[in-house]
């Protein structure tokens, strides 16, 4: 009698074919999209230009076609600003909703963009609303306040840093001045963001969990004391 061979493998079969098995790459995540680096480009692009003027020392109602040259020569300044204060707040935002494995990109507001600028062209001071970090996925309540946090967060952190720099250079000092005009946008935005209203930021801090509001409001407002003390901003003082 002949012995019946067992086979291990579906590929041992006689006619059977055999191929080796294929494995599929498991597709990366994207961190970003295009439409979110052109809605930031312009976002950013646009709050420089309506930032410059005021710290150019004013608009066009109060200083005419003078203030375009002035606005021109902040702009560095301007920019530099609004990566540090605008740029990190969101990306902040961003990244901690990526923690949470939630969809986050921002997306500019047009008509908030054109109001910055028009009113800073014009009057010489910024009211901006420039857009947002969209989130989808689900979020819960603790996940939704800790990203509404990371914004504040990261413009006290950089307020902070700003601050020691700019008490130890003083007025004397170019750097001193751009450092202390550095503290005073960002721990404006962190308090700004902080007011427990909608839609801002501390309204959702605050429904999670009103003690850490209540530390970072604490922060933000010692940090302001601290550089009133030497108040100074660039293009007005």
């Amino acid at each position: 009698m002949r012995e019946r061979k067992i086979y291990t493998s579906f590929y041992e079969i006689p006619g059977v074919e055999s191929h080796e098995p294929y494995f599929y790459p498991k597709p990366k995540k994207s961190i970003t999209s295009k439409t979110e680096i052109i809605h930031l480009i312009i976002a950013i692009a646009i709050l420089s230009i309506a930032f410059s003027f005021p710290l150019g020392g004013g608009g066009l109602l109060l200083k005419g076609f003078e203030s375009i040259e002035s606005a021109i020569k902040s702009y560095p300044l301007a920019l530099f600003s609004i990566l540090t204060g605008f740029f990190f707040h969101e990306l902040s935002h961003k990244f901690v909703a990526l923690r949470y494995g939630l969809w986050a990109e921002f997306r500019m507001y047009p008509e908030g963009l054109v109001f910055a600028l028009l009113i800073g062209a014009l009057l010489g001071f910024v009211f901006a609303a420039p857009g947002a970090v969209t989130i989808q996925g689900g979020a819960r309540r603790f996940e939704i306040g800790r990203i509404a946090a990371a914004g504040p967060i990261a413009n006290i952190v950089v307020a902070f840093i700003s601050l020691v720099g700019y008490l130890s250079l003083g007025l004397d000092s170019n750097l001193g001045k751009i450092l202390g005009f550095l503290c005073f946008i960002n721990i404006f935005l962190a308090i700004f963001n902080l007011l427990p209203f909608d839609p801002l930021d501390g309204k959702k801090v605050i429904v999670w969990n009103a003690f850490a509001w209540g530390i970072l409001m604490a922060i933000a407002i010692v940090i302001f004391f601290f550089y009133l003390n030497r108040m100074f901003i660039l293009g007005i003082s």
